[in-house]
Parts: structure tokens; sequence; C-alpha cells
């Protein structure tokens, strides 16, 4: 499927230069991208309550010492992003773009009692994509309104590291314990984005811009190696990893000039 879009966005691309010898714009960029991962946040809700209901039962044991900072939610983290795109016309660009996103949290700390208890949780999520798309300048009033619209495909993995140990002392049985392991799950899922951009021209051959899209984007069934879904909490129900949100990012660009005289433009 990606060396599909890859071909098509290639053919594509060649087909404008031919068509129009415009220029060859290369940028990169990032910025910060938030992902909704409602329902791994829902488990690291669960996975808090359990921890602050220990912290607040050792509290009152004088025979256990220590805490567990809660896990912050994920969702926040940085996109980056490289491509190119040629120009068809003075207003249009067709292009592809590879894009790459991370979320990661964590906590960590122990018990101390009659034994050592440890718990510690790491989860990471990771999302490389090929966008194939075009971008529309709709405004030129010294600075350019553009609106961006892609499609393509993402590769996701999430990553979980997970050590739960509640010491002897505990006065019940707790029903729920998240399962411990180390475990790397991953999948495909098509991907939508759209958005609007401002640039501006520094020289003939730069433009710096600024950019607000929107990606659609869920994976309902990563697995494992082996084969097993993700199931964070251990309940029998797989967790989908909803990556769609909002990114904010800042891109420098050179257009390179494919005319026939080889000056920039």
């Amino acid at each position: 499927m990606i060396k599909g879009l890859v071909s098509v966005g290639a053919v594509l691309i060649l087909w404008g230069v031919t068509l129009t010898a415009g220029p060859l714009e290369v940028y990169v960029g990032g910025g910060p991208s938030a992902a909704s991962l409602d329902e791994i946040n829902a488990v690291i809700l669960q996975f808090n309550t359990l921890i602050e209901l220990l912290n607040e039962t050792f509290e009152l044991l004088p025979a256990v010492e220590g805490t567990v900072e809660p896990l912050d939610q994920m969702g926040s983290g940085i996109a980056i992003h490289a491509g190119e795109r040629a120009w068809l016309s003075d207003r249009l660009g067709l292009g592809g773009t590879l894009e790459v996103f991370h979320s990661v949290t964590s906590t960590a700390g122990t018990y101390e009692s009659s034994e050592t208890s440890e718990i510690s949780i790491a989860l990471a999520c990771t999302a490389v994509g090929l966008m194939l798309g075009g971008r529309y300048e709709f405004l030129d009033a010294g600075v350019v309104l553009s609106i961006d619209l892609g499609i393509g495909y993402t590769y996701a993995s999430f990553s979980r590291a997970i050590t739960f140990q509640v010491p002897p002392e505990y006065p019940d049985a707790i029903a729920g314990l998240p399962p411990e392991g180390e475990s790397r799950y991953s999948g495909f899922a098509p991907a939508v984005e759209a958005g609007l951009t401002l640039s501006f021209t520094i020289t003939d051959w730069l433009k710096i811009g600024s950019s607000l899209s929107y990606r659609l984007l869920s994976l309902g069934a990563m697995v494992d190696s082996e084969g097993n879904a993700l199931d964070l909490d251990g309940n029998g129900t797989t967790e989908k990893v909803d990556l769609g949100g909002i990114t904010v990012g800042f891109t420098f660009s050179i257009l390179i000039d494919l005319s026939q005289d080889g000056e920039k433009e």
C-alpha cells in the first residue's frame, strides 16, 4: 500500500515538473502536536486511581513507606515533517510529506516494607506517515494564506513496560491490577489531514511558514509480534489508538528553479 502511494506521488510530482517546469519546493519543519488517545487515557485514569488508592492506604500503615506519582495523560507530543512539492502553477502545488509524531508518559516509585515493592509504568506511542496531497494559495497580501489537503498511510507503534508490585502489608486483595511485562504493538491505518498555512517569502528562494492542521487517524487493532492485541488493563478488550488531533507547525522551505535557465525562482 505504501509503495503504491509512493509511486503515485512520484508520478504526480514528475508529471507536474515535466508539464510546467515550475519550481520545486523542498521543506522541513515541526512543532507541538496533540492526539486524542482517549481509550489509552481512560486506562491511564484506571492506573492512577489504583496508585492514588495505594498511596492513601500506605500513609496509614506505619510499616510501609513510599509513594508513587500518578501518570501524566498521553496526547501531547512533537511532530516533525519533511517533503517536497512541485508547483504546477502560481497557486497550486502537489507533493508528498513524511511525518513523525511521538508521545510518551511514565512514572516510577517504590514502597519499602518487609520487602521492596516497585511500581514502574512507561508508555510510548510513535507514528510515521506518508501523506500525498496539495496546497492551494488563495490569498496573497504580502503574506500568503494557503489551504493544504493530504491523504496517506501511517505506521504506528505503541510500547509498554509495566511493573506493579503491591506490598504484602496491603490489607485487601486488589482486583484489576495491570498486566506486567514489556511489549511493543504496531499497526497500519489510512490518514487524512487538512489545514491552513501562513507563509512569508524571505528571498526569491527561501520561505518560512506556520500552519494549523487537523488529522484523522485511528488504529483499531494494534498487535505484538505474537499477534496479541493491545490490552493495557488486561480486561480482555482491545484498546483503540486514536491519533486524531491538531498540529501547529513551523516550516522552512527552499525553492529550486527547474526551468531551462537554471536560476532560482
